[in-house]
């Protein structure tokens, strides 16, 4: 009996690491607007996750504390300026901005060294620039259903622009501008990220969804394609289809992707 409580109690220690894990919800000023962090601190590398267009950090709530709970690692959400509790700056708009603003975030909070990317849809883009300019720093990313340069040739991407540009009025640009500039940025965003391809040294994990955003069927096809062959660019990917899964992969079978973060952290700390 003494044995197994003893056992017992180990494995409590060694597997419950979030317990005692502190919180901290704050605002950086990342020059001229302040970008909202909450980050559950951990030991080992931090693990950042970009939201997908229109979503701001709350989106990651069915997976993040379970990720929390089995790793202990370091986990940070933040909305992107003008999302959620973040503020923003009209003159400081587009994908290049955006970024420059989360580095400088991120240094403030001293998390500018090592790190792993997790992404969802149009954050794929940020976490691609991202790994572009710091291929050295990620040690791992898992991709879910991201957006990909691939599937917007220039005919989809006017007409997508097209389709932005009908929605976008005056009243949102008022009212919500982090989503009007996100939309009126997309075709300038998606052609800039063609210059940042995905470093193939990165381990990488990139999910796509059974069931994608479109009722096309050519579209749909194309968005997997697009997947496929960005998985199969290099061996230290590994594509995965999400079966019968909707475009929030995380939401509809959240073990599905908590199983691969912590796999993909765990393989990046050599365990």
């Amino acid at each position: 009996m003494r044995t197994s409580a003893i056992s017992i109690l180990v494995f409590v220690i060694f597997n419950c690491p979030s317990v005692q894990a502190q919180t901290i919800d704050t605002l950086i000023d990342v020059g001229g607007y302040k970008l909202h962090f909450n980050i559950i601190k951990g030991k080992g590398i931090p693990i950042l996750f970009e939201a997908g267009g229109g979503e701001d950090a709350t989106t990651w709530k069915k997976i993040i504390q379970p990720i929390a709970d089995r790793i202990g690692t370091t986990l940070i959400t933040y909305d992107r300026a003008g999302f959620g509790k973040s503020t923003f700056d009209t003159t400081r708009h587009g994908i290049l901005n955006g970024m420059i603003g989360l580095e400088a975030g991120l240094k403030k909070l001293g998390y500018d060294g090592n790190i792993m990317l997790v992404a969802h849809s149009q954050g794929g883009l940020y976490t691609q620039l991202y790994a572009s300019r710091r291929p050295d720093k990620v040690k791992a990313a898992v991709l879910i259903d991201v957006t990909t340069t691939c599937f917007y040739d220039k005919k989809r991407l006017a007409a997508t622009q097209q389709m932005i540009d009908r929605q976008n009025t005056d009243k949102m640009k008022a009212s919500h501008p982090g989503s009007y500039y996100q939309g009126a940025d997309f075709s300038s965003n998606i052609e800039r990220m063609r210059k940042f391809a995905f470093p193939n040294t990165i381990p990488v994990t990139d999910f796509v969804s059974d069931h994608p955003p479109f009722q096309d069927s050519t579209d749909i096809n194309d968005w997997k394609r697009c997947h496929r062959e960005f998985a199969a660019a290099s061996p230290r990917r590994t594509g995965i289809l999400a079966a019968g899964c909707g475009h929030f992969i995380f939401n509809d079978n959240p073990p599905l992707v908590i199983d691969a973060v912590v796999k993909a952290y765990t393989t990046a700390l050599g365990k």
